[in-house]
């Protein structure tokens, strides 16, 4: 994927260790929110750039699980990627927000603190 070719190393790594220490569970929470949102936002090169982007700021931020997906993706509404589709990136966070609710599904995320 073009997409993370602008992402280093060290944050590709980061996101594969996540990954694979992540229940089944939250696998398959992570893949529905990046489908819904693409389906809402867009899954040209774009939105999925915004996918990109949104799994950056996971990864930085210290995420431990990647189910967190809705909850990083209201931030990425800033990116001057989103700019010229802001309703339907506000579409997509409604639908991110049913879907977490649906499915119990926390509204903080998950972080390492490095403690």
């Amino acid at each position: 994927m073009v997409e993370f070719d602008y992402v280093d190393l060290d944050t590709k790594r980061r996101i594969l260790d996540t990954w694979g220490k992540m229940s089944e569970s939250d696998k398959t929470h992570f893949i529905n929110q990046v489908a819904l949102s693409l389906s809402v936002w867009g899954d040209d090169v774009r939105g999925k750039r915004l996918v990109v982007e949104v799994l950056k700021m996971m990864s930085d931020n210290g995420t431990k699980t990647l189910a967190d997906f809705g909850i990083y993706a209201k931030q990425v509404e800033k990116n001057r990627l989103a700019r010229d589709r802001l309703k339907k990136m506000s579409r997509a966070m409604l639908v991110l927000d049913g879907y977490r609710i649906k499915h119990g599904l926390s509204s903080v995320a998950h972080k390492d603190l490095g403690i």
